[in-house]
């Protein structure tokens, strides 16, 4: 996993965390229950993080390789607004805030990179 990614999800697990926190730690539970708890949450969320961004991304890919069919040019212009659409989908279908949304669409317009070079070949 690259180091963007690891910080793009690393952001959204402990804006999560950090909504729930209280919660857990109000609970009439032992320290030890506690720990669990939240560990578990955070594997979760950070399991949910991942997948978000694996299909959000396979959605963009889809989109480009379809213009690409079609013979369109594959720019960065582009493809940034393919995934404006994507993370567009996502917000519509509410399920991302309108932050993880923004951190989403910047972790996948930063994977330009890599889509150029596949767009290339």
């Amino acid at each position: 996993m690259s180091k963007d990614i690891n910080s793009f999800m690393t952001g959204l697990v402990v804006g999560a965390l950090a909504g729930t926190a209280a919660g857990i730690l109000m609970a009439p539970k032992s320290g030890a229950e506690t720990r669990e708890d939240i560990k578990q949450f955070a594997g979760d969320v950070r399991d949910r993080t991942l997948d978000m961004y694996t299909k959000a991304r396979k959605s963009v890919e889809r989109k480009v390789k379809s213009l690409k069919d079609l013979g369109e040019k594959i720019d960065e212009t582009k493809y940034s607004k393919l995934v404006e659409e994507v993370v567009d989908e996502y917000k519509q279908k509410d399920l991302l805030s309108s932050e993880a949304a923004k951190d989403l669409g910047k972790q996948l317009k930063k994977d330009w990179t890599t889509v150029k070079k596949a767009v290339a070949a």
